[in-house]
């Protein structure tokens, strides 16, 4: 049994360039405990949803469970992980505990079509919102100054960092943003999904009991962006 899955190309480590990274490692194992295999189709995030949701794919992997998605995808109930997103600030970081917090006109920059959490989306009319559709853009931007504050998953700003050549000694972390649970999110469309749901939660089970899942997460997230930011400009001085 096949599934097609839209896979993101810009999420390292959970989905690179290739659509590769913990996310497939995580659906493809969990799913042969099952009996399916998986294929993919590399794609920007904001059309990998477009064509899960059209019924194109039946499936895109990284969703945010949150109120839009989960009454656009149908979702399984155990996460893929848990991924952390931040407060990022040039030089300076404000004492904002929330979206809510960020004042009126803020220049925030984020990535196209991304989820950081309902209080986020409640509040995101309020911003004069900068959307970019690569973590080097978002970067540059920010460590240039050109935005007051960026949103950014902690382990994804550490992959580029550490992995992509990449100095960010004018970034500051700020607080906590939003823990969001991450799923493959299943097309409506398609009348397969609740079955594989429930195969996918049965797989990640016996991963989990398996001790895979524990070392594949080990394996593939990077050190935080504090401390490479940190040895950034050790290493400068």
């Amino acid at each position: 049994m096949l599934i097609r899955i839209a896979a993101e190309d810009n999420w390292p480590p959970f989905s690179d360039h290739q659509g590769q990274g913990l996310s497939e490692q995580l659906v493809k194992a969990a799913f042969a405990t099952q009996g399916y295999q998986i294929t993919t189709v590399v794609v920007p995030y904001a059309r990998a949803l477009h064509f899960t949701s059209q019924g194109i794919t039946d499936a895109c992997w990284n969703v945010t469970r949150q109120q839009n998605t989960e009454q656009e995808f149908t979702l399984h109930k155990i996460p893929l992980f848990i991924a952390d997103s931040s407060f990022y600030y040039y030089r300076t970081p404000q004492p904002y505990d929330s979206a809510a917090q960020i004042p009126n006109g803020t220049v925030v920059g984020v990535i196209l079509g991304y989820e950081y959490g309902d209080l986020y989306e409640q509040h995101k009319h309020r911003f004069q919102l900068v959307q970019v559709s690569t973590h080097s853009q978002l970067i540059g931007l920010l460590n240039g100054g050109k935005l007051d504050l960026a949103i950014f998953f902690d382990d994804v700003l550490g992959y580029y960092l550490q992995n992509e050549g990449i100095k960010a000694k004018n970034i500051q972390r700020g607080k906590l943003n939003y823990r969001s649970e991450i799923y493959l999110a299943f097309s409506k469309e398609n009348p397969q999904s609740s079955k594989r749901a429930e195969a996918l939660d049965a797989g990640i089970t016996e991963l989990k009991k398996s001790g895979v899942y524990q070392q594949l997460l080990l394996r593939i997230r990077p050190g935080s962006p504090e401390q490479i930011i940190k040895k950034d400009r050790q290493t400068d001085q």
